[in-house]
């Protein structure tokens, strides 16, 4: 094998990998996204399921190897805590939440979407969190960035 022919490999092997990449992101709820408010809710709405039902595989998809997430509690989280606390649900039956109304802005390539999440017990006392998401557009697609949560009682 000649230095000239190795380029040559290379590319082909990374164009094979990155096919293999995007057909395992193949999901409904990843397809036909648009620069638009709804695009971004109908995402929030899939993450939420694939969290609480502990699709890792999907997370995978929407977010961005560098993901990184400031919990509720303080804590900073990365794209491998994040998949391993969604991987901890696999198997639990889930109902759709109710969620509330979702605020979207969109600026160029970066969305955000923020809300309030439904109440939880955290040591027997009833608590909300607001979240941010914040999306970025490349390559026709959008992924999740960066996420905030902040806990307060209600």
């Amino acid at each position: 094998m000649t230095l000239r022919t190795m380029p040559l490999l290379f590319c082909i092997c990374f164009a094979v990998f990155a096919a293999d990449a995007r057909a395992d992101c193949a999901r409904p709820a990843l397809a036909h996204e648009r620069r638009d408010a709804a695009t971004i809710q109908r995402l929030e709405s899939a993450w939420t399921l694939a969290y609480l039902s502990g699709d890792a595989e999907f997370e995978a998809c929407l977010l961005t190897p560098d993901f990184t997430e400031i919990m509720s509690n303080g804590s900073i989280n990365h794209l491998s805590e994040e998949l391993e606390l969604a991987e901890k649900n696999r198997g639990k039956a889930v109902t759709a939440p109710n969620i509330s109304p979702i605020t979207i802005h969109i600026h160029g390539d970066v969305a955000v979407a923020y809300g309030i999440s439904s109440e939880k017990l955290i040591e027997g006392k009833p608590h909300k969190s607001s979240f941010a998401d914040y999306y970025v557009w490349k390559n026709g697609v959008w992924h999740v960035y960066f996420a905030r949560q902040t806990s307060f009682a209600v």
